[in-house]
């Protein structure tokens, strides 16, 4: 019993990867991180600008793209990398639940709602017919559905199963989804202030629906964050915005993934498979850590004062704090986990899929907070 209660402690901790094979990855995202700031620094210092056009996890992103594609990284670094974009950043955005009361947390999450609705379906039915139309696989255009509309690669390895998708499929889809994501974190920063003009409420929610995976929104709208730091409403950020939103988007799985395997199910005549969707393998558990967080956060500031030289804003400063360089770290093995040359031998017709899903989310979502902005204040 012990030695099962270990087993399940660790693989909560560290997933399937060995905790000895985690160090090298792990160190390896720390110190990309670090020269990124000390890169970010120099590169502000020497050139003549009057605002900083760069953001420290931009840069962090891009500086582990080039060592991931410019060297041929060892097998050794890989549980590392996994490891950091997995369960550290889940850490890092439990941490980060500490910024915002619980009262925040509701109010967004209900104001997300509606619009996380609207763009799943649309992401749903629109890379589904895509699919169908430019000739690749049903199940693979699926898993590019899935992955655009929910939560992106967890979306992915949850549905594979639940379809019976094949191993190439599913890599095919990952891949896909890791490029678009990839494009959207280095360019929606840009975008929504410099050519859509959004308001930070509006940036907050059209970051949490429209782009793919948790670690590409976090690291999108905390870019946004470090470029324009002055923009803030009711004390709330783009990323506490955008980072709600995205987490609120993650809980459909519990109804999506399931549906979508009831009705590749019926429509192959597999009900009598006896084969049984588990619905609680599709929660994302960390959702809860990231609002007890915010109860705590709430609790805290009703206990003590909230003035700037308690104990109390110190100890939750600190928290935040740690959550922003857990993210920063985690930033670096989007990078480092993003391999071109394995993207390029997808072929062009999951691309032109991806692509198309990726416009029509971002449309939808760009429509909507445009539409209902005034509905969307704080």
């Amino acid at each position: 019993m012990a030695n099962e209660k270990h087993s399940k402690l660790r693989n909560l901790l560290f997933g399937n990867e060995n905790v000895l094979s985690i160090i090298p990855g792990f160190l390896l995202a720390i110190i990309v991180m670090l020269v990124a700031v000390f890169m970010t620094k120099a590169i502000v210092a020497v050139l003549p600008w009057q605002k900083n056009p760069l953001s420290p996890l931009l840069v962090a992103i891009v500086l582990g793209l080039v060592i991931r594609n410019a060297i041929s990284l060892p097998e050794v670094f890989n549980g590392g990398i996994k490891f950091v974009l997995k369960k550290f950043l889940r850490f890092g955005i439990i941490l980060m639940g500490i910024r915002l009361s619980i009262f925040a947390v509701l109010t967004i999450g209900v104001l997300a709602v509606g619009m996380v609705i609207v763009c799943i379906t649309a992401a749903l039915v629109s890379t589904m017919f895509l699919a169908k139309k430019i000739g690749i696989s049903e199940k693979l255009g699926t898993l590019i559905a899935a992955g655009t509309s929910i939560c992106g690669v967890s979306a992915i390895v949850a549905t594979s199963p639940t379809i019976e998708s094949s191993e190439e499929e599913t890599a095919y889809a990952v891949g896909t989804i890791a490029i678009f994501g990839m494009i959207a974190t280095i360019v929606y920063p840009y975008l929504t202030e410099l050519i859509l003009h959004l308001p930070v409420e509006s940036c907050g929610f059209f970051l949490g629906t429209s782009v793919h995976d948790t670690s590409q929104v976090t690291a999108t709208a905390l870019i946004y964050d470090q470029l324009w730091a002055n923009k803030a409403v009711n004390g709330l950020m783009c990323s506490d915005i955008a980072i709600t939103t995205k987490l609120v988007r993650n809980t459909f799985m519990v109804a999506i993934v399931p549906l979508l395997g009831f009705w590749f199910a019926r429509k192959n005549a597999h009900q009598g498979s006896g084969r049984k969707i588990q619905v609680m393998n599709y929660i994302p558990l960390f959702v809860f850590g990231y609002v007890a967080m915010a109860i705590m956060r709430s609790l805290g500031d009703y206990a003590f004062s909230a003035g700037k030289d308690t104990l109390w804003y110190a100890c939750w400063h600190f928290v935040e704090m740690a959550a922003t360089y857990v993210i920063a770290v985690s930033v670096a093995g989007i990078g480092l986990n993003t391999d071109i040359k394995k993207l390029a031998k997808l072929g062009y017709k999951p691309f032109i899929c991806g692509l198309i899903a990726a416009f029509s989310v971002g449309a939808v979502s760009w429509l909507l907070v445009t539409q209902f902005g005034d509905y969307l204040q704080f």
